[in-house]
């Protein structure tokens, strides 16, 4: 069983496998608990980078981060960074990633690793460089549309938290996720139960996030992470005008993608991509442009209007 008293550190916990993860709240808590005021980059990152959200081509600029990141493993709790600006979280990252203890969650390890492991000062540097090359080539242009979807997903949560109560938000942020006062349970891949004794939680909606996420021991309160949703309402209407997998479409564009990262990230073939996209900018929600030899497609203002 986990338990945040008895733990010095462990991954952050990603969604998937029949496990739960009990999260306890007193009143106190419920009192401290409360929604991020801007969206995470690390988390951001750590998420783009374990979906494996990107180019073929971008890989030797981020090896690093996709030897630490791995789709099927826990992820190092050292890239557990609260902070808002993405320069103050590689400093904490960099700052926290002391000791090998995390090695083992990776399963098979590698000579760079190893070297990271110990401390080594190139493969620090390495990592650095690795975090800003992904920021710059990922995060960085898609990042006003992060805060905009960010921003409509706490607008949402605001309403119903206003209207319903704090339990009714934490039982409706995601299938995963299931609030039995006064415990939340999230569908985990480890099985434990955390105290948050006073702290409270902080609540993250995340653009990247493939589902709910913990991280337990990231500064002053523990994290939850969870996919941003839009209500129920707006999902059936959308789906209704524009069918189920051209709405996929549109949401996945909430983040620049290639038309093959596009065709990837919804499980379509790559003429089928094309043709949603197309249709999309053709009615104004999407905007495509070419870098190189790939063409991108993002949301215009309009789609942003459409979906949120």
């Amino acid at each position: 069983m986990l338990s945040t008293h008895c733990l010095p550190s462990m991954p952050v916990i990603i969604n998937g496998g029949t496990r739960t993860l009990r999260i306890h709240f007193g009143v106190e808590d419920l009192a401290n608990t409360r929604c991020a005021g801007t969206p995470l980059p690390m988390f951001e990152l750590v998420f783009g980078v374990r979906a494996r959200d990107f180019d073929r081509a971008m890989l030797p600029a981020i090896a690093p981060l996709a030897e630490l990141i791995r789709p099927s493993h826990g992820v190092p709790d050292f890239f557990s960074s609260p902070q808002p600006k993405f320069v103050d979280a590689v400093g904490e990252v960099l700052q926290a990633a002391s000791g090998g203890s995390w090695l083992p969650s990776l399963g098979t390890t590698s000579p760079w690793l190893r070297s990271f492991a110990r401390g080594d000062a190139r493969a620090r540097m390495e990592l650095r460089t690795a975090l800003h090359n992904y920021h710059r080539l990922r995060l960085a242009p898609a990042w006003n549309q992060t805060v905009q979807t960010f921003d409509a997903e706490i607008r949402s949560r605001a309403r119903h938290a206003f209207t319903d109560g704090l339990g009714a938000v934490l039982a409706k942020l995601h299938p995963a996720i299931r609030w039995e006062a006064p415990v939340l349970h999230v569908e985990s891949s480890w099985e434990g139960d955390v105290h948050l004794n006073g702290r409270g939680l902080l609540v993250v909606p995340s653009v990247n996030a493939a589902g709910p996420a913990a991280a337990l021991f990231s500064g002053a309160q523990p994290i939850l992470c969870y996919p941003v949703t839009a209500t129920e309402t707006t999902e059936v209407s959308l789906e209704g005008a524009l069918g189920r997998t051209r709405t996929e479409v549109l949401r996945a564009l909430t983040t620049e993608r290639s038309t093959t990262d596009l065709a990837r990230h919804v499980g379509i073939s790559l003429p089928t991509a094309s043709q949603h996209a197309t249709a999309l900018r053709c009615a104004g929600f999407v905007s495509t442009q070419r870098d190189g030899r790939a063409v991108k497609h993002r949301l215009t203002q309009r789609g942003w209007e459409l979906l949120n």
